[in-house]
């Protein structure tokens, strides 16, 4: 009964995700299971639900409600720290204080004076080409060298862009579900990032059991509804509107009441701004199988693209598996799939649910 509640209110939300979750019956009459679901339980109704969940000493203690609407907190003053004092605040950048490891760089942990934690984000480096013993009577010396410097110049040019785009969206945002930042640094070959500490890891990671509890029903709701939240803001109520580009798992953070914070802004753009405009074009980026297959076909990114990925973080919520599974069968690999595949066959519905 508790697999066939939870199944039938997340069901609600993948209806415009995957076209079989939208389609009708032979005569034309809504889905019997997304009617009597959708149309008989409000939000009090899925938590009382929810709460009659059996304990378990592996459950995670449910948090406290974050469906009210609370007043925003208000912006710290920005960091005034030099390159100097985050090396010591580091240590140098020493491997026992990193806490992650992405594709713009590492993150480190660090206390500043005054007590506070933070998360120092330090870009990756860009490796500048030495000729070596090469000798420059070598027919393709000249060659070799334009080779091998144009990629590199090519690759700084655009961690420096990512990280521009990054702190400028930043500066300009400030919502409880979204990754505050507290100050930056770009001096020379350094590009540094500060932003407040997420204590809890990735949602990524509790899914995977790495923090030794299980997620329970409550827990996964309140942590989408808060995505949800973040990705309002930021589509709708941000000074412009801002699409994400990287929505997955391992970019939500969780702090110790397992509130949810989106974070990782390196790929994320402006969206359109002028009313008749409701699409721009941009190279593609993101990560497979989050992407929207319409922006990976035609390079055009709307605020869409951000909802597409948001339905598979739904799936990957539920379901606790990863969108693609490497290690599965053909028929299970590609999760969504796997689903449409599954949901005809309303008697096993079930076997989605983590």
């Amino acid at each position: 009964m508790v697999a066939a509640t939870t199944a039938g209110m997340f069901l609600v939300c993948f209806e415009s995700l995957c076209p079989c979750f939208g389609s009708k019956s032979k005569d034309g009459s809504e889905d019997h299971v997304l009617a009597e679901y959708s149309n008989s339980l409000n939000s009090s109704e899925m938590r009382s639900i929810s709460d009659r969940i059996a304990a378990s000493p592996l459950r995670v203690p449910a948090s406290p409600s974050r469906f009210s609407l609370s007043s925003p907190p208000s912006r710290n003053e920005p960091l005034n720290i030099s390159l100097e004092h985050v090396v010591k605040l580091t240590h140098n950048f020493a491997p026992t204080l990193m806490i992650g490891e992405g594709y713009f760089g590492k993150v480190y942990r660090a206390a500043l004076l005054d007590g506070r934690v933070v998360a120092i984000k330090r870009a990756k480096k860009v490796t500048y080409f030495c000729p070596g013993n090469y000798s420059s009577n070598f027919p393709s010396y000249n060659d070799l060298v334009l080779a091998r410097m144009v990629p590199v110049w090519e690759n700084f040019l655009s961690l420096r862009a990512e990280f521009s785009n990054e702190v400028a969206l930043l500066k300009s945002i400030e919502h409880k579900n979204l990754v505050q930042l507290l100050g930056y640094i770009d001096k020379a070959n350094e590009r540094i990032l500060i932003t407040e500490y997420i204590s809890n890891g990735t949602l990524r990671e509790h899914l995977d059991g790495q923090h030794g509890l299980v997620l329970g029903f409550n827990q996964r709701l309140e942590i989408a509804i808060d995505v949800a939240h973040g990705l309002t803001y930021l589509h709708l109520y941000a000074e412009k509107p801002i699409i994400h580009r990287d929505v997955k798992s391992s970019n939500i953070l969780l702090t110790e009441a397992f509130m949810a914070k989106v974070a990782d802004f390196g790929f994320a753009r402006t969206g359109p701004t002028e009313p008749d405009q409701s699409q721009i074009e941009t190279d593609v980026r993101g990560t497979a199988g989050y992407l929207d297959p319409e922006y990976m076909g035609t390079s055009h990114l709307t605020i869409k693209s951000d909802v597409f990925s948001y339905g598979i973080l739904l799936l990957e919520i539920l379901s606790g598996r990863r969108p693609i599974e490497r290690t599965r069968g053909p028929a299970e690999r590609i999760t969504v799939r796997w689903v449409c595949i599954l949901y005809p066959t309303l008697a096993y519905h079930y076997q989605f649910v983590d």
